[in-house]
């Protein structure tokens, strides 16, 4: 039986593989994929795996030629990255969304190039994922680290278990700076860690934490120029990602 060759491009990582341990095969900072088949489509249209919301991270399996990279390993921003160059290496670099005009209130039509889309790369004195902050108003001296897919996913479901005993709050904030956050003070406990997420990390220092994260977190930058047909307004608008971002329209 013949074997396929299917070209393949190499990804570079915003975050350049620096935030991950030596021994990750992520850690040199670029990841090889393979062009999209009809395979993946076939796993974009999975009732199942969209159900469990796990539909992208299968497609990405797939499409990662090193079968040694996990999918939970990944930043969030590296993983967007992956998500972009995955949708231009299968269906090219043109993905046409909805807009809404902040200045009319109309929506239109926006061409979104993907090529386009940059990333936001980490200081070049980031060496590790350990971070370090001193809280402006508390003075309180906080460690941190970026989470990756895995712990973010475990972040929903602990927002979604606490929707079902309250379900008017978002809880997603605190759970997720209480997977972030190493230290408190140079304390390490994770009791001590909960009871100062809860208690007495006031919202200005929270907001300026924040701040900070934005500041040291790789990614890509999802915003795109729009100017709306209707009013001639002129803005940003946040590209979307998710299923959705891999199916151009066929009509």
């Amino acid at each position: 039986m013949a074997q396929y060759k299917f070209p393949t491009e190499v990804v570079t990582l915003p975050s350049k593989g620096k935030l991950y341990p030596k021994t990750n095969p992520l850690s040199k900072g670029e990841v090889e994929l393979k062009y999209m088949t009809a395979k993946e489509e076939d796993i974009l249209t999975s009732i199942n795996l969209i159900r469990k919301g796990i539909v992208i991270d299968k497609v990405l399996e797939s499409l990662i030629v090193d079968k040694k990279v996990k999918i939970d390993d990944l930043l969030i921003g590296d993983k967007n990255a992956l998500m972009i160059a995955a949708r231009i290496l299968g269906y090219g670099k043109e993905y046409n969304v909805k807009a809404g005009c902040s200045e009319c209130g109309e929506s239109g039509d926006l061409k979104v190039d993907c090529t386009q889309l940059k990333d936001t790369e980490i200081p070049d004195n980031v060496k590790e994922n350990k971070f370090s902050m001193k809280l402006p108003t508390t003075k309180v001296e906080i460690e941190f680290k970026l989470l990756n897919s895995g712990e973010e996913m475990l972040v929903d479901k602990d927002v979604e278990a606490m929707k079902k005993v309250q379900p008017d709050v978002d809880y997603t904030n605190s759970f997720r700076f209480k997977k972030m956050i190493t230290s408190v003070d140079g304390d390490t406990t994770q009791s001590v860690i909960n009871d100062f997420v809860d208690n007495k990390f006031l919202a200005i220092d929270s907001l300026e934490f924040r701040k900070h994260l934005n500041k040291v977190t790789p990614g890509v930058d999802m915003n795109y120029p729009y100017i709306c047909p209707h009013c001639s307004h002129t803005q940003e608008v946040v590209v979307p990602l998710g299923t959705g971002f891999f199916w151009p329209n066929a009509s």
